[in-house]
């Protein structure tokens, strides 16, 4: 048996964050980690059982409670049928699930039928004792338990502004944010355009995912029925099934395949019944996920069944492709399509919102990268004719973050971007979110959360803010969940503008100034090196941002950048791109997510990385 632990998400469940943190734990207790990319195959995970030969391994599944159990029967028997769950000396290997807590109690009554012993890992309010139950799970001694404990204890409570865990009592605690009145009906005009939607609200506009996991579109569409008529959302994206992303026009497709959360629209016509559906109350525009082929032709599709009618649209740069295994695509082809749909919706005047900064945060990438990231989203738009971008910020993304950290990120990422948007005449629009991520399981605390997280977020002044349920650590957000958190949060925005005086002077905190400073300069660095991938000559040191536009938005370039290594994160998990996940991340002081060097654990820079990188 060697000291080495396989971690892996089950089905096509993509969240991965959590069992970084399991993996860095064990790192700290001397094991090796070795985390499986989403979506691998069970055959893929026993290959890695059988060279590993690992001590623990951990499975994990935070989609549909019904679909967890299932997952976990079929691993399970799997891996008894190959004769893996023991080692070769008949000793049991240690097997650990994860996933929401129905899931979890769905395993504990189910024990006597499984093949093996397993330890649970319900979702804690204590992110110190769940991580005290993971050392357990490794057997780590009394002595050794308690001084990773202390390493993680700054890790796990970054530093926050107390100012605004006020301000979210004053809200949360308080039933009377219920009484919040219902949106107003948009004019004709703001019906029919997200930008003057925008200015026609006298608050953020509202926008949300919505999509009930059912067999059918029947329970989605009388749910956007109800949302509309409660007047809460201004924006419905839809919360689109696997199924529906990859096999869209191909309903014989969805035949003998697990829908694993979403809803499972598979036709034009069912497109039209959704957006007919929002017809009603104060008219939300409607969006569909991205897909993962056939994106530009789906953009006409969806104007003639009424979607993206004054709304946006989000498409991925890097992502949604056989990087993190959301499609088949090889990653240089599917940037290309990406790019060809930006082109297609500014063709057609849609704003367009590129969301690679978020899969680039779950997958632990430091904070410079995630500045970057932004920079190249912005470059791309731009360079494609955008003229309304729209830049979403995810906040509490990892959780491990700091609100100062949060706030100096967002920061630097607008500044670079704004440089660019003024120099091309374009519009900059602001969306913020709570990452899903760092909400509790337990309602009340995750109501604050969500309270102290829209504060936080308007601090940037966002004009469209994507409310993320409280309830979603636990469930799928159904309609009385989005009614709610709806009213939550249109509360902070009132209460925010009684205080916004004192709340914006956080922008001032020294530590948000500092690192919103050196995170500018390091990006500028970055992203001149990555211009110089196009092999002509290197940009003078003296070039903005916004002059490298054409050499940042080249797909061949962008492409260099991921494959070389200079967009780079933990969990990029493909093997042929080895190099952009040769990096090792974690949050420092401050609660900054910073890159290091892997000998030494001490903070490595721009300069130091990318020197790294050239050698």
């Amino acid at each position: 048996m060697s000291r080495a632990c396989v971690l892996a998400t089950l089905g096509d469940d993509p969240h991965t964050q959590g069992l970084f943190r399991v993996a860095r734990i064990a790192q700290k207790a001397g094991l090796s980690a070795h985390v499986l990319a989403p979506g691998s195959s069970l055959d893929e995970l026993l290959e890695c059982v059988h060279r590993f030969n690992p001590g623990w391994l951990g499975l994990s599944y935070r989609l549909s409670p019904d679909v967890a159990v299932q997952q976990y029967r079929q691993t399970l028997q799997r891996l008894a049928a190959e004769g893996w769950l023991r080692h070769p000396n008949g000793q049991p290997r240690r097997i650990a699930l994860a996933g929401l807590p129905e899931s979890m109690q769905a395993v504990e009554r189910i024990r006597a039928e499984l093949p093996c012993e397993v330890w649970t890992m319900p979702q804690r309010s204590d992110p110190l004792g769940a991580s005290a139950r993971v050392l357990e799970f490794f057997d780590v001694a009394a002595g050794q338990k308690q001084r990773i404990l202390a390493e993680l204890k700054p890790e796990l409570f970054p530093p926050r502004f107390p100012e605004l865990d006020e301000l979210a009592s004053q809200v949360a605690d308080n039933d009377d944010y219920r009484d919040e009145p219902p949106l107003p009906v948009p004019s004709a005009r703001a019906r029919g355009s997200y930008v003057e939607r925008i200015r026609e609200m006298d608050m953020p506009l509202l926008r949300t995912h919505f999509g009930v996991p059912a067999p059918t579109i029947g329970p989605t569409v009388a749910g956007i029925a109800a949302l509309a008529e409660a007047r809460v959302i201004d924006e419905i994206s839809l919360g689109s099934s696997d199924l529906s992303q990859r096999y869209f026009g191909i309903p014989e497709a969805f035949r003998d395949r697990k829908n694993d959360g979403g809803v499972p629209y598979s036709s034009f016509e069912h497109l039209v019944e959704m957006f007919q559906a929002s017809r009603r109350g104060n008219y939300p525009g409607m969006k569909p996920y991205a897909h993962v082929t056939g994106l530009v032709p789906f953009v006409e599709t969806c104007l003639r069944a009424g979607m993206l009618t004054g709304a946006h649209q989000a498409v991925p740069l890097f992502w949604f492709n056989e990087l993190d295994g959301r499609g088949p695509t090889p990653v240089h082809e599917s940037i290309r399509e990406h790019l060809a749909t930006v082109r297609e919706l500014a063709r057609r005047g849609i704003p367009v919102e590129m969301n690679d900064p978020n899969h680039f945060s779950s997958r632990w990438a430091h904070d410079t990268v995630i500045v970057v990231d932004y920079a190249l989203i912005t470059a791309a738009m731009l360079a494609n004719g955008v003229q309304d971008v729209v830049l979403q910020l995810q906040f509490n993304k990892p959780r491990e973050t700091s609100d100062h950290g949060d706030l100096a990120k967002m920061l630097a990422g607008l500044d670079i971007a704004r440089q660019m948007t003024d120099s091309a005449g374009a519009r900059l629009w602001r969306e913020t979110r709570t990452g899903i991520d760092s909400f509790d399981p337990d309602i009340d605390a995750a109501r604050h959360q969500l309270a102290r997280s829209t504060f936080l977020q308007l601090i940037v002044d966002p004009h469209a803010i994507h409310l993320v349920s409280y309830c979603e650590a636990l469930h799928v957000a159904g309609v009385e969940d989005v009614i709610d958190g709806s009213k939550l949060v249109r509360r902070c925005v009132r209460v925010f503008r009684q205080h916004a005086g004192d709340r914006l002077r956080l922008r001032q905190h020294p530590l948000v100034v500092e690192r919103r400073a050196r995170l500018f300069a390091e990006a500028q660095l970055t992203l001149r090196y990555i211009a110089a991938l196009d092999g002509n000559r290197p940009p003078p040191a003296s070039a903005t941002p916004a002059a490298l536009v054409p050499r940042l938005a080249d797909p061949d370039v962008l492409f260099r950048a991921l494959d070389s290594g200079v967009l780079a994160a933990p969990g990029v998990f493909h093997p042929s791109y080895k190099a952009a996940r040769n990096v090792v991340t974690a949050p420092v002081a401050h609660g900054f997510i910073e890159c290091l060097d892997p000998e030494t654990g001490a903070v490595r820079r721009e300069q130091q990385r990318l020197s790294h990188l050239a050698a």
